[in-house]
This record gives C-alpha cells, structure tokens and sequence, in this order.
C-alpha cells in the first residue's frame, strides 16, 4: 500500500537502527508503518544535551500512528550511541551526525526520497533550519522552540556567571586539544553556574528527563563556545521549502525576538505560531496535543 494523505494507519513497528559514521555509531529507533510499502519520513532529534526518551517518544508515537516512517536519533556521545568523551556538545559534529542519518535514510527503499521531513526541537530546533537551508533534498522542515542566534542568547546569561563560564570553556577547549578529561558544566541548575542557570530553566528542564535513563546532567564545558556562537538565523533566508514553526512567548532559553526576525526573514512559505507557554511546557500538556495537531495538519497540506 502506498502511502497518500487522509489514509491513517496505526500499525507500527519500532526498530533498532545503528548508523556508522566517522568511526562511531549513532543510534536510532526506526518507526516504519506495517502497512505502507513506501512511506515518507520524518527525522527526529533532541534539544541541547536531552535524549531522545525524553519526552520525544509521543511525538514519534503519533507520527507512526498517522502512517510516517519515523527515525529518532541520539547524538554521538550521548545515549544509547558510541563517542568518548561522553556529554559533550559539538554543534559541528551534531550537524554532521545529521548529514549521516539524512544520507542512510535516503538510500533506504521504503522510504519515500522526495517526501523527507527534518524536525527539531530546542537546539535541534537550530540545526534543521540551516540543514533546510542547505540541502535539496528536503521536502519540509518542523522547528519547535528553536535556537536561532547564540549571540543574542547570550544577552541573557547572568553577567555575574559570565567571567568564570567563559574561564571554564576555555580551559576545557584547550584542555582537549591536549588530551586531558573534560572540565563539565551542569547542564541546568537554579541559580549556580551552568549552561541554564535559573529556577524556570531548572525545573522546566528536569522535568522532561526520564528517569529510567542514564544522564549525568553534565556537558563539557567547551561546548559553552559552541552555543554563544552558533547563529541559524544568519542561513534562514535561504529556506526555499515549507517550514513550520512554534515558538513560546515565554521563552528564557531562546529569546522570541530571534525567533520572530527569522521568521520575517524567511523567504519561503512559512506557517509560525507563537503561544503563551515557556520553553519546556510543549513537552507537557495542553501543549504537547497542541503541538503534535499543528505539526500532523501541517504535514498533511505539505505532502499530499
């Protein structure tokens, strides 16, 4: 049977899928719908430092349920995929990780290659609209809560963290260049030095984490660098492809006026919403439904 919109079909099955790349492998569950012989796909990661156990498998749940094939991955050094050391965030390496699953996932013949999906939440959020903007591949890309310009993220972290923040990434990226063990940051915390340092961010954080899961709650500390500098917003305007967006008006982790520039600076067919919710509440309900609607409606227009 082949897959077309308005059918839905709700049988599934979850497989392990292990992608070699660049002398490591990353981990995926691939979700491939029983029924459906060649089924477009929808690409998953989580945000910064999250696995994808972390509140992502509902998301996959209801894609597969309404007859997409599905692959959610855990970035090299973290979860259930190989790279020492482990916890630590390289937005390079992460993108590449996504050059890797794209590439695997293309060549499979149960999927469908003109009807490719990426979608990312948070920091992941980030990457899949530069990959959009890069790739030709992409039949359309889902961005919820993204990470959009480093820069002006970094307005936001407290100034009396600052000077020992960027002490410790420093010591830690050179650290590495030399072979010494990571120096690690907490990944969240509600007021002492940390990637996240504030209550809201704390307890929005801790509560996606499953706890069933190994997590440290630690990420090398270079990896601070990395985010201060990392800016998709710059590669926005050249997204040619349907692109949906959410955003939360609330948002301490990635400020609503990058999100709204991009927006504007978009030259493609864009669908955004904000709502009046923080970060980690479209984890949670209302706005897990909300999100998961908005996301099969938009899907549903863009490949039928």
């Amino acid at each position: 049977m082949q897959w077309n919109a308005g059918v839905r079909m709700s049988a599934y099955t979850v497989e392990p899928l292990y992608i070699s790349h660049q002398g490591e492998l990353i981990a995926c569950d691939y979700y491939r719908p029983r029924n459906i012989k060649i089924a477009p796909v929808i690409i998953m990661a989580h945000e910064f430092a999250a696995l994808c156990q972390f509140k992502l498998i509902k998301y996959a749940q209801r894609f597969a349920q309404a007859g997409y094939a599905v692959v959610l991955f855990d970035y090299r050094h973290w979860g259930g995929s190989t790279g020492q050391p482990r916890e630590l965030v390289s937005i390079q390496a992460q993108i590449t990780d996504w050059y890797a699953v794209i590439s695997n996932i293309r060549n499979r013949k149960e999927i469908n290659k003109q009807q490719i999906v990426l979608w990312g939440t948070g920091l992941s959020g980030g990457y899949v609209l530069k990959l959009a903007s890069e790739l030709k591949d992409i039949r359309a890309v889902i961005a919820q809560v993204p990470f959009l310009d480093g820069a002006e993220s970094a307005k936001f972290y407290p100034i009396q963290h600052y000077p020992k923040a960027i002490k410790l990434s420093s010591q830690d990226y050179m650290g590495a260049k030399v072979g010494l063990d990571s120096i690690t940051l907490p990944v969240v915390h509600p007021f002492a030095l940390s990637f996240y340092p504030s209550s809201d961010s704390y307890n929005g954080y801790m509560s996606i984490v499953h706890p069933d899961y190994f997590w440290s709650g630690e990420v090398a500390a270079r990896s601070l660098f990395d985010m201060f500098r990392f800016r998709p917003i710059v590669d926005v305007h050249e997204l040619r492809i349907p692109a949906l967006m959410m955003v939360a008006i609330a948002d301490r982790q990635t400020p609503i006026s990058a999100s709204r520039e991009a927006a504007t600076n978009m030259a493609t067919s864009i669908q955004y919403h904000e709502w009046e919710m923080a970060h980690f509440d479209i984890y949670h309900s209302p706005w897990l439904e909300k999100a998961i609607s908005t996301q099969l409606s938009f899907l549903e227009q863009i490949l039928e």
